[in-house]
C-alpha cells in the first residue's frame, strides 16, 4: 500500500503533462493574414493558447497588415525601423501610412519636413508624408497607400479640397519642390498608392452635408477607414454602419477598425469579440479588405495587467475565429533563360470574391527569388476561396496564375518562369 501515492501522483504528474502539451499544440498554426495594428509597438505579449510569454508582439500575433504613422519615432520604433521591420524583417502583407492632420498636430504643408527617413519632428507636414510615402513604395512594395487620420475633424475646414489634391498628387508620385508645391502635371510614379480617409460612426453622415464642390473632392479618396467611436455602446450597429458606408461612399474600399483601447473609453471584451467576428464575415464575404486593431500596445505586457489580457481573451477569439481560417502560399520566380532566381520581381496578389478582385498581398522576391504570403482560405473546407497572383519582373512579360490556399497549410507553387 505505501507505494500506490507516489504511483498516483506520478500518474498525475504525466497526465498533466500530456494534457498541457494536448493544449498547447491545440492552437491553430498562425499565418498572416488581414488583421494588423494600427502603430506597431516595440513590445511583447503574453503567453497561453499558442501565445509565447515574452514574445515580439508581431511575431506573436503574426500581423499581416499594419499601419504606420509619419513620426520620427512611435512606441519604440523610429519610422526608418518601422519601414525596415515591416517590408523586409516581417515582410508584412500590406503596409499603410498614416498621414498626421491639423487636428492631430500636423500641417498641411512643411517644408523643413524633406527627409524621406526622418520625419519631421514637430508639426509634419501631410504633403510631405504622402511624398515620402511615395518614395518608400518605390523600395517597399508592401506599401499600398496612406490613411488620413481624423479626415472629418478637419475637411473642408483645415484640408480643403485644394489641399486634398495635393495631398493625393504627392502619394501617386508627382513632383513636390522644396516649398511643398506639387507640380499636378508632371507624371505620377505610383498611382498604384491608394488614399483613404477615417470615418467615425457619428460621422457617416457627413458627406451628405457638404457642398458640391467638397463632395467631389472626396473622389479623391479611394476608400474609407472606419472606426466606431463610441464602441461599447455601439458595437451592434456594425453591421447596419457598413451598409450605410458602402452605400454613402459607393465602390470605395473598406478597411474596418476594432478598439482594445481608445481616449475615451476602455472597450469591454463583448464589443471587442462582436466587432471581430462580424469584422471577418464582412471580409470572408469581400465586403471590407483589411482589420486593424488600435492598438498593438494596449494588448502587451508592457502596458495592460494580466488580468486585463485574461479577460480580453484575446488568444481563444483568435484561436476560434481567425487563424483557423487561414492558409499560407509559397512561390519562386526564375528567369527562363538563365535559369536563375529573379530578385525583386514585383508580386501582387488579389482575393477574387463574387468577380471583384481586392488586394490581399504585394510582395518582392528575394534574392532566392522567393515569396510568401498569408490568406483567407474560407470558413467552410468545401469553399473555394480564389487567388490571383500577378508577377512582374523589370523588362521582362509579366504572368499572371490563379491558385488557392488550404486553410492551416502552407502551399507551394509551381516556379514561375519570365520571359523577356
Amino acid at each position: 500500500m505505501k507505494f500506490r501515492l507516489p504511483i498516483l501522483i506520478l500518474l498525475l504528474s504525466l497526465f498533466s503533462q500530456i494534457g498541457s502539451v494536448a493544449a498547447q499544440t491545440a492552437a491553430p498554426k498562425k499565418f498572416q493574414g488581414f488583421l494588423g495594428t494600427y502603430h506597431p509597438f516595440k513590445g511583447t505579449a503574453y503567453g497561453g493558447g499558442g501565445f509565447v510569454d515574452g514574445e515580439l508582439m508581431q511575431k506573436a500575433f503574426d500581423f499581416g497588415a499594419n499601419a504606420m504613422v509619419s513620426y520620427a519615432r512611435y512606441y519604440g520604433y523610429t519610422f526608418a525601423e518601422n519601414v525596415e521591420n515591416n517590408c523586409r524583417e516581417w515582410d508584412v502583407n500590406k503596409l499603410y501610412g498614416i498621414l498626421v492632420p491639423p487636428s492631430e498636430k500636423g500641417v498641411v504643408n512643411q517644408p523643413k519636413d524633406t527627409d524621406i527617413l526622418k520625419p519631421f519632428a514637430s508639426y509634419p507636414g501631410m504633403i510631405q508624408a504622402a511624398h515620402r510615402y511615395s518614395e518608400v513604395s518605390k523600395q517597399c512594395a508592401q506599401l499600398t497607400g496612406a490613411i488620413i487620420d481624423d479626415f472629418y475633424h478637419d475637411f473642408p475646414k483645415t484640408i480643403t479640397a485644394e489641399d486634398l489634391l495635393d495631398i493625393k498628387d504627392a502619394l501617386s508620385g508627382k513632383k513636390v519642390d522644396e516649398n511643398g508645391n506639387v507640380d499636378h502635371a508632371s507624371p505620377a510614379t505610383t498611382s498604384h498608392l491608394k488614399l483613404y480617409a477615417v470615418v467615425y460612426d457619428h460621422q457617416i453622415e457627413r458627406f451628405s452635408k457638404l457642398g458640391q464642390s467638397d463632395r467631389a473632392a472626396i473622389d479623391l479618396v479611394d476608400g474609407i477607414s472606419f472606426w466606431i467611436w463610441k464602441q461599447n455602446e455601439n458595437h451592434k450597429n456594425y453591421d447596419s454602419y457598413l451598409e450605410t458606408v458602402r452605400k454613402d461612399y459607393p465602390n470605395k474600399e473598406i478597411l474596418s477598425g476594432v478598439y482594445i483601447f481608445n481616449s475615451g473609453q476602455t472597450p469591454t471584451p463583448e464589443s471587442i469579440h462582436y466587432m471581430f467576428e462580424h469584422a471577418v464575415n464582412q471580409y470572408a464575404e469581400g465586403k471590407i479588405n483589411s482589420l486593424i486593431l488600435f492598438g498593438a500596445i494596449w494588448l502587451s505586457r508592457e502596458r495592460i495587467t494580466p488580468e486585463r489580457w485574461k479577460e480580453l481573451d484575446i488568444a481563444n477569439l483568435l484561436n476560434r475565429a481567425y487563424y483557423p481560417f487561414l492558409g499560407e502560399g509559397k512561390g519562386r520566380v526564375m528567369d527562363s533563360k538563365t535559369k536563375l532566381p529573379v530578385k525583386n520581381a514585383l508580386v501582387t496578389v488579389s482575393r477574387i470574391v463574387n468577380g471583384k478582385s481586392l488586394l490581399t498581398a504585394r510582395k518582392s522576391t528575394d534574392e532566392r527569388g522567393e515569396y510568401r504570403f498569408g490568406g483567407w482560405a474560407g470558413q467552410d473546407k468545401n469553399e473555394r476561396v480564389s487567388y490571383e497572383i500577378k508577377i512582374e519582373g523589370g523588362e521582362r512579360k509579366a504572368k499572371v496564375m490563379s491558385v488557392r490556399l488550404r486553410a492551416g497549410e502552407t502551399t507551394r507553387f509551381a516556379d514561375v518562369r519570365l520571359k523577356n
